[in-house]
Formats: C-alpha cells, structure tokens, sequence
C-alpha cells in the first residue's frame, strides 16, 4: 500500500474508495472524472500501474472477500474520518462490496439485490413472480434438458451463461444441433472471475432492437438518465458492436421502457447507485434482458457525457456518499461509439489512429489491442476488439457518416496465426 498523501487546503477531502479497475481504455475515464472532485483511493488485485497517477492511496486485496474489502476501506480511511465511501464498477466485485458496505454502514445495494441482478435466471425468477415482462426460461444442466426445453418453448431460443457479463457465451439457436453447440460454447465460457458452473440458462427469443437504459437511484427513486441503442454483430451470436446514446428520445414504447426499468429495480431490490438495464422492443412489448447493479461498461457513460452533459460517474460517486447527484442534462446531441474489429483471426499489428481522430465529427479513439496481441473473431473470443471510435453530432446520421469515414482508414490487417494457433 503507499502512504496517503498530505492532504492541503485545495485538495478534496472526502474520500473515495473505487473497488476494483477494469482495462484502461475502458475506464481511465472514470478515474479521471472521480480524481477531479474526490481524495481517490482504490483497493485493487493486483498492483496498479496506468492507475497509480489517479490514487492518493490503495490496497491490493482479495476482490470475492467482503471482509478483505471492508478492512481495506478502514484502512483507507483512515482514524476519526467519516467522510468516506465506497463504490464499484467492476463486475466481479459487485457483490462483495455491497456486503462490505453493509459490513460498514456505507450507502450502497443490499447483497441480496447484488446477488439478484448478477444472478440472470434469479433476476428472470423475480420478474415473472411479478408478472412483470415475463419471459419463457429454464435453468439446465446438460444438453439434453436444453433441446427439451428448446422444444416446449419452439425454436429460435437463445442459450445464455447463469452469471457472465458482455453478452459473453450468449448464443440464438434454430434447432436441435445449434442447441446443443450453444450449450456447449455458454458452459465453456468465462470471464475473468465471474463464476460459471451453475447451470445455462434457455430462454425464449426476443424479436426486436435492443437498447440500454442507465437510471441514477436513490432512496428506491430511479430517475433515467438517458437509452441507448445497442449495435449487435456476428449473429447468432450477440456481440455488442456498439451504442448510441441521444440526450432525448421520444418514441412510441418510452413509457412502457421506464415502466418495466422502474418496476424490475423494486423487483430486484435496487434501491441505491447508478444501473445499466438490458431491455429488448419484442412485438409483445418490452422486455428486460438483465439488469447490472453497476455503471455500464463499453464506454457507454463515456459517451453519453457527450451526449447530455451529464457525468454517470460522478452521478455514481455522489450516490455513494448518500447524495442524489444533480442529473440535469447540459447537452442536446448524439454520440455514438463504434468498435473495431479485424477481418480473421489473427495478432494484432501496432495501430495508428490519428487518421481516424482526425475525421470531422470524430470526438474520441483508442487502441485497443496491443501489438501482438491474438484475436480470434467470435464466438472463440470474448470482445476481440482492435479499437474504439466515437462520434459526436446533432443525430444518428452524423453520427454514422462520421464513424464511417474514420473506419475506413483504419488499417483492421492482423498478421497470420501460426498454424498451431490458428487450430487450437
């Protein structure tokens, strides 16, 4: 652990405990964001590298123990300081931290509402206990009770893991064969320490687009923030290409859309924090995909700063601290990010973007994959990505035109697998 800095008069001095990190190109931006207006610590896996600039102090700790957590907050702390919270964005420590902040007495979920929104077929349970949005599920255990269920339902269905994240293993099957592949593809899949083994969810297809809707909570209050497209490549699997976000949308199914987030949060328990929700415009009407007690991921609160003004993350940190954030939108535009993938398998060369940044419209890129890193297109990898592009315009058209340009001068050439890569 380093020692705390001394703190002076300019610098800010509540504190704020960020558990856990994510990739940087991910979110370098969430740090950036709190480091401006809080005293920033972190407990951590592993030692920080690109992190460190932001932190005035950290602990690396086990992420899956409540305990190890709620001491390392202590510890951060510091004697005789109330001004403290702790938040987390990370998906594999959602559930620990809110039962370290339970631990603590620290604004922040209840375990059991973690538990509820990590847990897909506990969160289909729930929801159609309610008779809320119901879907058509079942938890199995083996191939053979995935065609079973497949064949009640009638086919498309789709094949998910219990408790991943980012669409990872989720898989439209057709028929009997395509079942049994997509048991087998949601039973091997992993993703970091998310745990798996506890059965693959079947589920009935949702016709339609599908959107996001991220809600700041408080006191059981959900106030939407902004929805957002989803772009979805590679069928049947469903990898998330994309998002974009308007600061307004005035459609036909926005007020079944925040009546079905609004009641699957008191379903679930959500009381507190900012929610990424999943939701799919069937023909029967919304229906709730997940719901993710936890920012957004794919740099989609990133973008939607450009789009409204408002900073999620920060709407994340104020809700820590037991305070609901001011969520009034500064801006009236559309950004839309775009990621970029290679055209086959293959290791990633060094990648030069300033062609790409120079774009007008174009607002944000990054590299994401480093030299020589292996990308195997999906389903065999999970996010694959080379790189992130993001437009910033008055609509979707601009939107894309821009995207479209920048795309096209972005060299996605991978240099060959070697043979015995390329078969394993």
């Amino acid at each position: 652990m380093t020692a705390p800095s001394p703190q002076s008069a300019s610098v800010p001095v509540e504190r704020l405990v960020v558990v856990g990190s994510g990739g940087r190109p991910y979110r370098e931006y969430s740090f950036q964001s709190l480091q401006a207006r809080y005293t920033l610590s972190a407990v951590l896996s592993a030692e920080p590298t690109w992190q460190r600039q932001y932190l005035d102090s950290y602990i690396v700790a086990d992420l899956s123990d409540p305990l190890a957590i709620a001491d390392a907050v202590l510890s951060l702390a510091g004697p005789g300081n109330p001004s403290v919270a702790v938040l987390t964005w990370d998906e594999t420590a959602v559930e620990a931290t809110a039962e370290a902040a339970a631990k603590l007495g620290l604004p922040q979920l209840s375990a059991e509402a973690a538990r509820h929104c990590r847990d897909k077929y506990a969160t289909r349970s729930l929801m159609s206990e309610a008779g809320l949005g119901a879907v058509r599920h079942r938890l199995v255990t083996d191939a053979g009770q995935a065609v079973a269920a497949a064949d009640e339902f009638g086919y498309p269905v789709v094949l998910k893991p219990r408790a991943l994240a980012g669409s990872i293993g989720v898989t439209r099957a057709d028929d009997e064969s395509q079942v049994r592949e997509a048991f087998a593809l949601a039973d091997g899949a992993a993703f970091a320490t998310l745990p798996t083994g506890h059965g693959i969810l079947v589920e009935e297809f949702l016709d339609g687009p599908e959107i996001s809707i991220d809600s700041a909570v408080h006191d059981g209050a959900v106030h939407i923030v902004h929805i957002a497209r989803k772009r979805l490549g590679f069928t049947p699997y469903f990898e998330e290409v994309g998002h974009l976000v308007a600061a307004s949308y005035d459609e036909p199914w926005t007020d079944e859309v925040r009546a079905l987030v609004t009641g699957a949060h008191r379903v679930l328990g959500v009381t507190t924090g900012v929610t990424h929700a999943e939701v799919r415009l069937t023909s029967r009407g919304p229906r709730l995909i997940e719901l993710n007690a936890r920012l957004g991921g794919d740099l989609i609160p990133f973008i939607s700063s450009f789009a409204t003004g408002i900073d999620l993350v920060r709407a994340a940190a104020e809700l820590s601290f037991g305070r609901l954030p001011d969520l009034t939108p500064t801006r009236d535009l559309t950004a839309e990010i775009r990621f970029v993938y290679s055209d086959t398998d293959g290791h990633a060369r060094a990648l030069d973007l300033t062609a790409a940044a120079a774009v007008p419209g174009i607002a944000h890129t990054a590299v994401l994959a480093e030299s020589g890193d292996r990308l195997l297109l999906p389903p065999r990898q999970a996010i694959p990505r080379l790189a992130a592009l993001v437009a910033v315009g008055p609509d979707e058209g601009a939107c894309g035109q821009a995207l479209d340009r920048a795309e096209a001068v972005v060299d996605r050439t991978t240099d060959p697998l070697p043979k015995t890569e390329a078969d394993a």
